[in-house]
């Protein structure tokens, strides 16, 4: 599956405060859950733009979905 370019910036968002980010899967209730190389979902702090994973969820057409970087 092709990454909406919302979720292309959401990943390249959230890599800049955790670099460790492979991917991210959404769930069908637009739940997203960012993860590293052993599905570990980083923390958010006040300083990430929930505002721009919000926008990335709602691009999405079909649930559930996977997208790494390269996709």
């Amino acid at each position: 599956m092709i990454a909406p370019a919302e979720v292309i910036k959401a990943l390249s968002y959230v890599k800049i405060y955790h670099p460790d980010v492979i991917g991210v899967v959404y769930t069908s209730d637009t739940r997203w859950h960012f993860y590293n190389s052993d599905f570990e979902m980083p923390a958010f702090g006040e300083f990430i733009d929930v505002g721009i994973l919000e926008d990335a969820a709602d691009s999405v057409k079909e649930f559930p979905a996977v997208f790494e970087p390269y996709d």
